[in-house]
């Protein structure tokens, strides 16, 4: 319900505004820990909210930056469970550390496109 003077097509569209927005907070709040802030300090919180933010938004830019569908479709979380949180294997020499991967992950293309990103062009 809306006191605006819109056709229905109008109050539709912008709606649908709305509800985009509203996804993205409800992702951010439950999957990025925005609704866990629980500190006693004001500065506190608001350090804690725009780091939630940053890594959200991260997430969110390097599934855009990929060109995969797939990856542009899924929910943090989602994204976080098959390519963040991968069994790997620390690796030492040559003063450097690096991460040994599986060479079949579950999904390989969208995992191909998720490390292209981290190559230099």
């Amino acid at each position: 319900m809306t006191t605006e003077a819109l056709t229905p097509w109008q109050a539709h569209k912008k709606y649908g505004e709305r509800a985009t927005c509203e996804t993205g907070i409800e992702e951010a709040k439950s999957q990025m820990g925005l609704g866990k802030i629980r500190t006693d300090q004001f500065l506190a919180n608001a350090a804690l909210f725009h780091c939630a933010v940053l890594a959200y938004n991260t997430v969110r830019w390097m599934a855009q930056l990929s060109g995969n569908k797939t990856l542009c479709q899924w929910e943090p979380e989602t994204l976080r469970t098959y390519l963040i949180r991968v069994a790997g294997k620390l690796l030492t020499g040559n003063n450097q550390l690096r991460v040994r991967t599986p060479a079949d992950p579950l999904y390989p293309q969208e995992w191909d496109d998720w490390v292209k990103l981290e190559l230099p062009a």
